[in-house]
Parts: structure tokens; sequence; C-alpha cells
């Protein structure tokens, strides 16, 4: 299950917790997927991770 983090505005929800932009001080969290303020580049990390694993 994934966890959705945000740090101080203006930042956006993170779930991949390798994601560069994924915040060192963590003030909001929520099991729950927002549906809005997604951070992009999770966004892209997790449509990498699906189309490695269509290919598998």
């Amino acid at each position: 299950m994934d966890e959705y983090v945000k740090g101080a505005e203006p930042d956006r929800w993170h779930w991949q917790k390798s994601c560069k932009m994924y915040p060192r001080v963590v003030l909001l969290k929520r099991l729950n997927r927002p549906r809005s303020d997604l951070c992009d580049t999770c966004l892209d990390m997790e449509k990498a991770a699906e189309k490695v694993h269509a290919v598998l």
C-alpha cells in the first residue's frame, strides 16, 4: 500500500521515496490517493514502472 506525503507548501503529493522532490520533512500523510496535486516526477516514475511490468 502506498503512503502519500506532502511537505511545506507549495509541495505536491509524493509516494515514490526515490523521487528527487520527496520532502525531507513530511507535514501531511494519507493512505488513499489524492485526486489532484500529484507530483509529476512520481507520476513519471510510476508510469515507467508500469511499462516495465507490462513487458515482463
